[in-house]
């Protein structure tokens, strides 16, 4: 049986464990080779150095989401295949999991043959969606010319990371360390966000970042 190596990206270390020791009985995963990262552009690294078949990818982490972080690693490395595992059963989540390119949208609370099925899906190309989540979701995605071109569809991949670290409030500096870019390029790129979003002031963005799900509250 051919084995396959995966990624689990979540910033709860006893939460992503937990599912490694499940999933490293697994046949077909390569047990000797079970990546970790506990934020987007941890995973987003690892994917770039090891080209891992799978990411099993949690939604809310530090830094940058495992939204923005599916919609980079789909963006650059297609092949690899994404499965969003999260606790967030609303629609507006599994819309933008799907339009970043993710493979499966599956929930926390999921048993573990579910895991396994959602795993097998997605690596074989096919979309898993949990039964708990409304299956009508994909008629609606593919039934919508728009799907999600709200205002968060205005900024680019860069600007939604800058956005993100700047409602988790690092400093200007901070962030231009982070993504290895100049002091002046952050303050640009903040000054576009601001103009694209019509918010002239930091406290909205936030709240903003809030709202659409860049961060939590």
């Amino acid at each position: 049986m051919e084995k396959y190596t995966i990624l689990f990206a979540d910033d709860h270390t006893l939460i992503r464990q937990g599912i490694i020791s499940l999933v490293r009985h697994f046949a077909f995963i390569d047990s000797d080779n079970i990546l970790q990262a506990s934020n987007g552009l941890e995973a987003i690294a690892i994917v770039k150095r090891a080209h891992p078949d799978v990411v099993v990818m949690d939604v809310s982490m530090p830094q940058m989401n495992g939204l923005e972080a599916t919609q980079l690693i789909k963006s650059q490395f297609p092949e690899v295949k994404v499965l969003i595992l999260s606790h967030y059963n609303n629609e507006p989540y599994v819309l933008r999991a799907l339009k970043a390119g993710a493979d499966g949208y599956m929930l926390k609370d999921a048993a573990v043959s579910e895991l396994e099925q959602g795993l097998l899906n997605v690596l074989h190309d096919k979309l898993y969606i949990s039964p708990d989540i409304d299956q009508n979701i994909i008629a609606k995605l593919n039934n919508s010319p728009n799907g999600l071109n709200d205002a968060l569809e205005l900024l680019t991949a860069r600007q939604r990371n800058i956005l993100q670290l700047i409602a988790e409030g690092h400093s200007t500096r901070d962030i231009a360390e982070k993504l290895f870019l100049s002091v002046k390029t952050i303050e640009a790129h903040r000054s576009n966000i601001m103009d694209r979003l019509a918010i002239r002031d930091i406290p909205r963005l936030v709240r903003f970042a809030i709202r659409v799900g860049l961060i939590q509250a």
